[in-house]
């Protein structure tokens, strides 16, 4: 009994289940306004059940790659609030209760999209350790020490636990300079694709601008062709974002910002899930009508063999024998029925399962 005890204490918090249609889980990866630097209030530290984060950096005494109630930091340690904590709420917010929201960031401030690259981020990494700028490594290794392997792990995991609905993205600051970003933003976007297995028709890339009033707004032509170039690419606007001035530079948003900015991703998520919903079934119905009298089916049993050879003998059967009577199980009604169709108008007649 205590054996039993101490294996539940040492589970609790995390959220396990089996593969859920309902739980919609979101691949989040970026620097520093994608890891989020908002300042933590007491309301982002109130969990609501159907907002989850699936852990991505190992830290806070959670384990990678289960999933918990979401709270920040919601990606390395020393994350604060982005836009995923926005926007997961939102979503939650605004689909139905039996839907979930679960959310991977794995972002780190200050980085290339090289990083995020699978053939160009050992180099990567190796090239900073040569500079000696490595105040980001302690993040990288919260992260297994490869951000591209680590978004992998965690798409399996989604696509066990759940159905993923998407990424969210968010860089280009430390890539001002580089003239094909665009081109590799894309090249990691169908990297990912083709390593988890999905659809691109089905799975958007959700890219938001760079702060409008920061120092690299005007970088946001590079951002808006890097969503024309993914067939499912999607620009999230920051216009009206506010940015916050900083002693060395403007990059980040503001509280007000990151919530303006992570309620547009939910936003154009909403959309986007609308426009997947299969269109309402608009064509003719057939005419039915049923008759509730009592057939005599003494001689019938459950089989669709017995119970077709004795409606073969049923009284105004046989002049609509070319169409072939046929069983049928109303689910909604929990009875067996003989339906077919005479001169357009389909019949329907329950089977009683007694001799009246």
């Amino acid at each position: 009994m205590i054996k039993k005890i101490l294996m539940s204490l040492a589970v609790l918090g995390a959220v396990s289940f089996a593969q859920d249609k309902n739980l919609h889980i979101y691949l989040a990866y970026g620097q520093s306004n994608m890891s989020g630097q908002a300042t933590v209030t007491d309301k982002d530290r109130v969990q609501d059940p159907r907002f989850l984060v699936l852990r991505a950096a190992n830290h806070s005494n959670q384990k990678v790659g289960e999933f918990y109630p979401a709270a920040p930091p919601m990606g390395h340690s020393q994350s604060k609030v982005g836009i995923v904590d926005i926007f997961g709420r939102k979503m939650v917010k605004e689909l139905p209760d039996s839907i979930k929201i679960a959310v991977a960031n794995v972002a780190i401030g200050g980085q290339s999209i090289d990083l995020f690259d699978k053939d160009r981020n050992k180099s990567y990494v190796q090239s900073a350790k040569n500079k000696g700028d490595t105040w980001w490594i302690q993040y990288l290794d919260e992260y297994g020490g490869d951000l591209y392997k680590r978004i992998v792990e965690m798409g399996k995991i989604a696509k066990q636990k759940g159905v993923i609905k998407g990424f969210l993205f968010h860089q280009g600051e430390a890539d001002y300079q580089m003239n094909d970003w665009p081109k590799r933003v894309k090249k990691v976007y169908d990297d990912l694709i083709k390593e988890l297995e999905l659809d691109p028709e089905k799975t958007p890339i959700l890219i938001g601008e760079l702060a409008p009033t920061g120092d690299l707004g005007w970088r946001n032509d590079a951002v808006k062709q890097a969503a024309d170039l993914i067939p499912n690419g999607h620009l999230i606007s920051a216009q009206g974002c506010p940015a916050l001035k900083e002693a060395s530079y403007t990059l980040h948003f503001t509280r007000e910002g990151y919530e303006k900015f992570g309620e547009r991703y939910a936003e154009k998520m909403l959309e986007i899930l609308k426009s997947q919903e299969p269109p309402p079934d608009t064509g003719k119905k057939d005419t039915v009508v049923t008759d509730t009298s009592k057939i005599d089916t003494s001689k019938t049993d459950t089989t669709a063999q017995d119970s077709t050879n004795a409606i073969r003998n049923l009284p105004g059967i046989r002049a609509v024998e070319s169409q072939s009577p046929r069983l049928f199980y109303d689910a909604r009604e929990q009875s067996l029925f003989v339906r077919f169709k005479k001169n357009g108008v389909e019949y329907r007649y329950r089977l009683t399962g007694r001799k009246e």
